[in-house]
C-alpha cells in the first residue's frame, strides 16, 4: 500500500467536522421553521409536508459544513431532521392556535405544559406528522454524507484498512 493514499485517506477522516455540520444544521432548522411559520400563517394553513423540504436542506447542509463520511453524520442529520419536524410543526401549530384565539403565538409559549405538548403530538402531529417526521430525518441522512471521487474512496477505505489492522494488534 501507498503511504500517501493512506495519508490522502487520513486527511479525508480529519476533514470531518461534527460541530460544524451540526451549527449548520442548527442554523436550517432555525431558518426553515421561521419560514414554516410564515408560510402557515400567511395561508392559515398547517403544511406537515414543509419538514420533509427542511430534510432536505439540512442534510445539504451538514454535507456541505461537515463533509462527513462514517455514519456520524448521517444518524445525527436524522435525529435533527426528526427533531426539526416536530419543532417547526409546534410553532406552526402554536402560532395559529395564537391566531385563533386573537393572541399571538409568543404569548402561549408561557401557557405550554406538558398537556399542552401530548395534545399536539396526538391531535395535530399524530401519525401523517411522524411519517413525515421519519421521512425527513431519512432523507436528512441520505443527503448529509459527502459524495467522494473514486480515487478518495479508494484512499479513505485503505486508511480505514489501516485503522482496523491497528486496532486488532
Amino acid at each position: 500500500m501507498k503511504s500517501t493514499s493512506i495519508e490522502a485517506g487520513r486527511a479525508l477522516h480529519n476533514e470531518q467536522s461534527i460541530e460544524a455540520g451540526f451549527f449548520s444544521a442548527l442554523v436550517v432548522i432555525f431558518l426553515v421553521n421561521l419560514i414554516w411559520v410564515a408560510t402557515s400563517m400567511f395561508f392559515d394553513r398547517f403544511f406537515p409536508w414543509i419538514s420533509i423540504i427542511q430534510g432536505m436542506i439540512l442534510g445539504k447542509s451538514v454535507r456541505k459544513y461537515g463533509y462527513g463520511i462514517d455514519w456520524r453524520l448521517p444518524l445525527m442529520s436524522f435525529f435533527l431532521a426528526l427533531f426539526a419536524s416536530i419543532s417547526g410543526s409546534f410553532t406552526s401549530a402554536l402560532f395559529l392556535t395564537g391566531r385563533e384565539f386573537n393572541t399571538g403565538g409568543l404569548v402561549l409559549i408561557n401557557e405550554i405544559s406538558w398537556h399542552t405538548i401530548s395534545t399536539f403530538m396526538l391531535n395535530k402531529y399524530g401519525i401523517v406528522g411522524c411519517i413525515y417526521g421519519i421521512f425527513s430525518g431519512v432523507l436528512a441522512a441520505f443527503y448529509s454524507l459527502r459524495e467522494l471521487s473514486r480515487d478518495e474512496a479508494i484512499a479513505y477505505r485503505k486508511f480505514k484498512k489501516t485503522i482496523n489492522i491497528r486496532e486488532d494488534r
